[in-house]
């Protein structure tokens, strides 16, 4: 299951102050290393996705800790069992549970510069960006489906997103938000919306 807040413009630091409780000591030290408030928001209710989609899916309400591997991927240091991946935008957070490796990516779709379409795509998907309806739509999903995958098996985007052509990548579910997308590595994987109330 994949879980989506996309009201991140309804959250304040008022709420960072009343969830801290339900951080972990890690994520609040994630959190005071954040330079702005809204980084510090995205990383506290990605944190509170994960724990309201354990709390679904698995009935586990404790705080969970972290753990990582050689590459910096993270997981789940008492459940290992359980595969995580979180991601998080200027306007919306993502989580996905699975029971294999996951990865997901949400980006909020904006202009982006002809620099960045030759740093990211392949020439065959760079060429049909350009003479797409909407290029920084193309960009945005593509990226997404990229990162996603890179976040799956925990590479380092280095030149690996160059690499990869989106065109190619069918195993994976999209996402299309009111002005963001969402991609992640299974197929017909199911959506939830979570609002603010939830969490």
């Amino acid at each position: 299951m994949i879980y989506i807040f996309d009201e991140l413009e309804k959250v304040d630091d008022e709420y960072l102050k009343n969830c801290e409780g339900s951080l972990s000591q890690e994520r609040r030290d994630k959190i005071l290393r954040l330079k702005t408030p809204g980084a510090k928001i995205q990383s506290a209710i990605a944190y509170m996705l994960l724990r309201y989609a354990l709390h679904c899916e698995y009935n586990i309400d404790e705080a969970v800790l972290f753990e990582y591997n050689h590459k910096g991927k993270p997981a789940l240091k008492d459940y290992p069992h359980i595969h995580i991946s979180l991601s998080h935008c200027k306007t919306a957070a993502a989580c996905a549970l699975s029971e294999s490796e996951i990865g997901v990516d949400i980006q909020d779709i904006r202009p982006v510069t002809d620099r960045l379409l030759r740093r990211v795509l392949t020439e065959n998907e760079y060429i049909k960006c350009k003479n797409s309806a909407s290029p920084k739509e193309y960009f945005c999903r593509a990226w997404t489906i990229k990162e996603s995958i890179i976040k799956k098996t925990g590479q380092g985007i280095g030149e690996t997103l160059f690499k990869i052509n989106s065109e190619n990548i069918k195993d994976v579910t999209i996402y299309r938000g009111n002005n963001y997308y969402c991609c992640v590595t299974e197929v017909n994987m199911k959506e939830e919306k979570i609002s603010i109330g939830a969490l």
